[in-house]
């Protein structure tokens, strides 16, 4: 009976806990010497530089950026900057960190097992959409590197190019927006 009752305990503590290991910061060090800026962007102002092999605990992830605490400092580094886990590089053990095992519980992966892993970082973010302000210069610049159609058939010539005939691909034939909730045939796409 006893027993039964400590069986259910330990099930409920374990329940109550878990939300409380999602939210554990994982441990990870600096794989280079690298800024901490104040902000996730490359032109944001650097609080302090860190250099390489310095352990980090990271608490937050925003895109390709990790906001790190290393000791009394906080900041955002690029994620291509940061290993997690705690490697013991001498030993190729990892350590027991409560981070490495919460990343092992959602991932499958503790983060230090040597595994090389490729990211990929999606564009620009909301912020940096709505304060996007156009580069009218650069537009210019870009203009300059035009050129004719005279130009473009001397440059294929010399590179022994052959013209080839490609017949315009008009635009789609508008299709009617349904009046009522989505459908397959939303976007004119459908059957």
């Amino acid at each position: 009976m006893v027993e039964r009752l400590l069986h259910k305990f330990a099930i409920i503590l374990a329940i109550g806990l878990f939300p409380l290991l999602l939210q554990a910061a994982e441990a990870g060090r600096t794989l280079v010497s690298a800024d901490l800026k104040e902000q996730p962007y490359l032109d944001a102002p650097p609080t302090t530089n860190l250099p390489a092999g310095t352990m980090v605990e990271v608490i937050q992830r925003q895109g390709g950026w990790m906001r790190v605490r290393s000791g009394s400092t906080e900041g955002w580094l690029k994620m291509t900057a940061v290993k997690l886990g705690t490697a013991d590089t001498t030993s190729g053990k990892s350590g027991g960190s409560l981070g490495t095992l919460v990343n092992l519980a959602t991932t499958g992966r503790s983060g230090s097992s040597g595994v090389t892993v490729t990211t990929g970082v999606r564009g620009l973010g909301q912020e940096e959409l709505k304060n996007a302000q156009p580069d009218h210069d650069a537009v210019e610049r870009m203009n300059r590197f035009s050129g004719t159609k005279n130009e473009a058939a001397s440059f294929a010539a010399q590179a022994g190019l052959v013209p080839q005939a490609v017949e315009y691909i008009g635009a789609p034939a508008a299709t009617p927006v349904p009046t009522g909730g989505a459908s397959a045939n939303h976007f004119g796409r459908g059957n």
